[in-house]
């Protein structure tokens, strides 16, 4: 009793040793991988301490049961049994035998239960390489083409690496398998009837063991308990980093790929679909240079500016965005050109304007000094007869009793407000006021004969002194 009592206190020493590296290692895991500062540390926004921690620590914790475990067994095989009683029965043997199978057999299932499960951890390790490798292609993927290869990529990593896992471990799972059978081959070829006899007779030596062996169950049950506890506590760390992760992808996502949704902008963005094209823009037109309603300098301004539009808008455009933000760029592309090809159109329609109102002016300053030539030439006839006919000057068109045309002999001064008399023969028919319009004489009628009415060619007589 004195060794079971010195096993008990190495394994409990032991096992709290070892509960205490387990928690430190947790805890540091929980301070290494900090999603934020992944995520600022490493374009890759994942670390790859998680899964190599977990299975140090899984193949730590497999090592120290299994080492424990065959400690134990060596402790008890080494315990000296007094079978004495049984030299006239030749039971020692068999008993020695069944008990070395019983300890072959507890070893062989052991290790095949610590190959399963750290193969089972590498593949779970594998699994979430892959994921986490899959968030990180569709966070830094340039298009769906790229995204579709890298994905393929790391799918036939993926698989690959779980053959090699699986083919690692395959065959010595098979090789542990047949070693148990051939165990349980041992156990079985012992004759019943003998097996019972010696049964009966290691009562005794059960009796001293039950003990014992219910204190090492108590105290496997309880490591494995805690194991549970630390594995549970992985995994639930686990979950609380993803969730992490993703709730910053997210917040990510929608900071910099918003989702509009204030009336206007719907509107805006509702049904819209791209022009097939826009341009090439002509040059501006030639005329305006020439008029000098634009200047080359604006000119080239107006291209450079043009041209800086469709160069940031291809930039932008080279941007994987999603949501809101792609049609908010066609959008705003679309309406910067459609603004640009109107303010072109409208200046080669300014230019025309400007080209036919230039000619029509050319044309109008022609025909007005054409007319004025020929005013000069009527008017020098009209005054050269008032004066051989001795008379003041002539009504040319009295249409318009406010503003009566004359034509008066240039000998005469004119002031304003002088007044001129209409006389037909010997008849003073009407009277006017006189006024200068562009430097012409102009009347207006300020009484008339009842009876009479001006007309063309009628003769004035011009007084010497303005009216007051």
């Amino acid at each position: 009793m004195g060794d079971d009592n010195e096993i008990r206190q190495l394994i409990h020493r032991e096992a709290e040793d070892f509960l205490a590296k387990a928690r430190s290692a947790t805890k540091d895991i929980r301070e290494i991988y900090d999603i934020d500062a992944e995520f600022a540390k490493t374009r890759k926004n994942r670390s790859k301490m998680v899964p190599l921690v977990t299975v140090a620590t899984l193949v730590i914790l497999g090592l120290v049961a299994w080492g424990i475990t065959n400690w134990i067994q060596a402790r008890t095989n080494a315990a000296p049994v007094d079978v004495a009683a049984f030299d006239d029965l030749n039971l020692k043997d068999l008993l020695d035998s069944a008990k070395r199978n019983e300890n072959d057999m507890a070893n062989a299932q052991s290790a095949l239960q610590q190959m399963n499960f750290d193969q089972k951890s590498l593949l779970d390790s594998a699994d979430r390489d892959y994921q986490a490798n899959l968030e990180t292609i569709k966070a830094k993927s340039s298009g769906a083409a790229d995204l579709s290869a890298q994905e393929a990529a790391a799918k036939v990593d993926w698989q690959a690496k779980r053959r090699q896992i699986q083919d690692s471990y395959s065959q010595r799972i098979a090789a542990k398998k047949t070693e148990i059978a051939a165990i349980q081959a041992k156990i079985d070829k012992y004759d019943q009837r003998l097996m019972q006899q010696a049964q009966q007779q290691k009562a005794v030596l059960d009796s001293a063991n039950q003990k014992f062996d219910f204190e090492k169950q108590q105290l496997v049950a309880d490591y494995e308990r805690r194991l549970a506890d630390l594995q549970s506590l992985r995994r639930s760390d686990i979950a609380t980093l993803t969730k992490q992760r993703e709730n910053l992808a997210a917040s990510l996502t929608a900071r910099y790929n918003p989702v509009f949704k204030d009336p206007r902008m719907e509107a805006l963005l509702a049904k819209w679909k791209a022009p097939t094209a826009f341009g090439p823009f002509s040059p501006l037109p030639a005329y305006l240079l020439q008029a000098g309603a634009f200047s080359a300098a604006d000119a080239t301004r107006l291209d450079a500016s043009l041209s800086d539009f469709n160069y940031i808008s291809g930039q932008l455009r080279k941007i994987p965005y999603i949501n809101s933000v792609p049609g908010a760029l066609s959008r705003l592309e679309s309406e910067g050109l459609l603004s640009a090809a109107s303010y072109r159109s409208a200046l080669a329609a300014a230019a025309t304007l400007l080209q036919d109102r230039d000619a029509s002016i050319a044309a109008l300053t022609t025909r007005a000094v054409a007319a004025e030539t020929e005013r000069d030439r009527l008017g020098w006839a009209i005054g050269s007869y008032a004066d051989a006919q001795r008379e003041s000057g002539f009504v040319i068109d009295p249409r318009d009793p406010s503003a009566v045309v004359l034509e008066l002999n240039p000998s005469i001064p004119v002031a304003e407000g002088s007044l001129a008399y209409i006389v037909r023969g010997e008849k003073s028919i009407a009277t006017l006021k006189l006024s200068l319009r562009d430097g012409k004489p102009v009347g207006s009628v300020v009484t008339t004969v009842d009876g009479e009415s001006m007309q063309p060619f009628d003769s004035i007589l011009v007084a010497s002194a303005p009216t007051q």
